[in-house]
């Protein structure tokens, strides 16, 4: 039961719904805000990805357009590896059916789902009893400027983040009521989380371990008929996609380049990791939530908590390389450290709530709102520092420079997405100094420049510059195109190289 504390906080449900619905539509607003510009914000090379793919997926049966364009639009989709199932992509593809191809539309998607995995937080906090709590602790999920940056791109992350969520609201759920429909829920929710991301596994194994951990009977852990169904339903998702997914296309290949031990010896990566940690979380979020799991009153509650801390360090450890190099991978911590806040948020408003008078509880709410008025200021500034939609112009005219039939190997920074999105020019990619890196530490050997240049560069027309920066880390790339073939085009930021004699 919530405490007198609580409702003497809140006066009534109704206020606290209407304190609920105030964030919620200033969480959507500050993510509709500069909703056109192009998707350069953050992690470009990823968004640009998933903006191919569903491009290829509408262009597939599209009459309206030239035929070459059509076949390079598919084309350029197949070409994309496939990384996890194109859930996202789909979905805006068959949006694009109403509105036409619009970039901006990945990102209201990510958007209302991180919305949905909100609400998820404040079902879970009712079911704890935990009301009060639950409202910081939706605050938090929403405005936290990491958050409201991630949640805003064309990424599976946030539809993983919010389905981890619903995925935990249900199985705790089911581990109060123990009935066979709840355990049929939490099954299909968890399987289907891990489904549109692999790497939701870490977080939900730890819930779930948790959750019947927290049972202290191993003999009814085993014995009981409907954990067993729980885990059968969970796993049924991804190992039919997995196992197709190996045999009939290179799904095995991502997991090459990923898991690198030599990390763990290293004392600087745990430094590196947890000050990266504390500044997407906040410094005193974080803590925060680490004393919440010491304020959660039951075994359930305190065991789920440390469950998804040892998720996420679990999930750091095995993919430690990119946990410092891509900023996306630390997206569960936000759920995880809106989980701790629960009962912190949760002690503290009882101790407001004791004090006298009503002014004292109105300066409470008043605190809170300003907090959220101020992250959304600091995020709306984020957002308005750069405008990326001369890109569009710029990459159009370099490709009608090129030529969409030309085959072309490119130097850049984004490994030619741009260039082969607003361009329509699909070329090979150049490895940069970061991919050669990445190779060195899996103890892949570098191979002798004569040897690759004519690998990379056979049967290619021209050899396009589009970043100056990268071309002078690579001297020797530099000065051999320089030497042996000439310019044939220059311009403000990319150089073209003829590669036929």
């Amino acid at each position: 039961m919530e405490s007198a504390a609580q409702s003497k906080l809140f006066i009534k449900p109704w206020l606290a719904t209407l304190l609920l619905v105030v964030l919620f539509v200033a969480a959507l607003g500050i993510r509709l805000y500069d909703l056109t510009d192009l998707p350069n914000d953050f992690y470009m090379v990823r968004q640009y990805h998933s903006l191919l793919i569903a491009r290829g997926m509408y262009y597939e049966h599209l009459t309206s357009v030239p035929e070459w364009q059509r076949n390079m639009a598919v084309a350029q989709w197949k070409a994309e590896d496939l990384i996890e199932p194109p859930i996202m992509e789909a979905l805006v593809a068959l949006t694009y059916e109403l509105t036409g191809v619009q970039t901006w539309m990945g990102r209201l998607y990510s958007s209302l789902f991180w919305l949905i995995g909100g609400l998820a937080i404040w079902l879970l906090a009712r079911e704890m009893s935990m009301r009060a709590g639950g409202i910081i602790a939706v605050a938090y999920f929403l405005f936290v400027p990491f958050a409201v940056t991630v949640s805003r791109a064309f990424l599976p992350d946030p539809l993983m983040v919010a389905m981890i969520a619903w995925s935990i609201w249900a199985l705790y759920r089911w581990e109060t009521r123990r009935t066979w429909k709840l355990a049929i829920l939490a099954g299909a929710l968890t399987g289907l989380t891990i489904f549109v991301k692999s790497v939701a596994v870490f977080p939900l194994l730890g819930a779930a371990a948790g959750l019947v951990i927290s049972r202290a009977s191993w003999k009814r852990i085993f014995i009981d008929k409907q954990t067993w169904a729980v885990v059968g339903i969970t796993a049924i998702p991804s190992a039919l996609f997995y196992s197709y997914g190996i045999i009939t296309s290179n799904l095995g290949s991502q997991f090459a380049l990923r898991f690198f031990p030599s990390y763990w010896t290293d004392a600087s990566f745990y430094g590196r990791w947890i000050f990266m940690a504390a500044g997407f979380s906040g410094f005193a979020a974080m803590f925060a939530a680490l004393v919440g799991i010491l304020l959660y009153p039951t075994n359930r509650q305190r065991f789920i908590a440390i469950g998804l801390w040892v998720g996420y360090i679990a999930y750091g450890f095995t993919f430690p390389y990119h946990f410092l190099t891509h900023d996306y991978y630390h997206l569960p911590l936000i759920l995880v450290v809106a989980f701790g806040l629960i009962p912190a948020a949760d002690f503290l408003v009882r101790h407001v709530a004791d004090i006298k008078g009503r002014v004292w509880r109105a300066a409470f709410v008043g605190i809170l709102l300003l907090g959220v008025a101020m992250q959304m200021w600091g995020s709306r500034n984020t957002m308005a520092v750069a405008d990326y939609r001369a890109d569009i112009a710029y990459y159009q005219d370099l490709g009608k420079l090129i030529g969409h039939d030309k085959k072309i190997i490119e130097v850049s920074g984004d490994y030619g997405y741009r260039l082969g999105y607003w361009g329509w020019v699909t070329g090979a990619y150049w490895p940069s100094v970061m991919d050669t890196d990445l190779r060195s530490l899996a103890g892949q050997a570098a191979s002798k420049f004569s040897s690759e240049f004519s690998r990379l560069t056979a049967g290619k027309d021209e050899f396009v510059v589009t970043s100056q920066g990268e071309l002078d880390k690579q001297p020797e790339l530099r000065d051999y195109l320089a030497a042996h073939y000439p310019v044939i085009a220059q311009g403000d930021g990319y150089t073209i190289y003829n590669l036929k004699p």
